[in-house]
């Protein structure tokens, strides 16, 4: 990949989770997950393992507040795996926590 087209790949990234972080501030989350899961795919593609699991961290914080507890989950567990294969050990209690929240309000419900 030349340098241009890294370039144009970071700034794609970097728009996208803006776009999501802006859709979840105006709780227009299946508009963040869209946006989320864009980054994703591109993240994926490329190989980019830390962008990935925060690409399913985000997913997992809006499929919370989405109440969808299933697809929070199943997206926090993959972030999880990704962020300790990478030992990022923050990231890990960072993740931890948030399953943690999941399982809270699983109980609840």
């Amino acid at each position: 990949m030349t340098a241009l087209s890294e370039e144009k790949v970071a700034q794609t990234l970097i728009h996208l989770n803006q776009l999501a972080v802006q859709a979840v501030r105006q709780e227009q989350y299946k508009q963040a997950i869209d946006y989320f899961t864009q980054s994703l795919v591109l993240e994926e593609s490329l190989g980019l393992k830390v962008p990935m699991a925060e690409s399913f961290y985000n997913l997992a914080s809006t499929y919370l507040l989405l109440q969808d507890l299933e697809q929070a989950e199943r997206k926090c567990k993959l972030a999880l795996a990704l962020f300790a294969a990478e030992e990022r050990q923050a990231d890990v209690e960072k993740t931890q926590r948030l399953q943690a929240a999941i399982a809270e309000q699983q109980a609840d419900s």
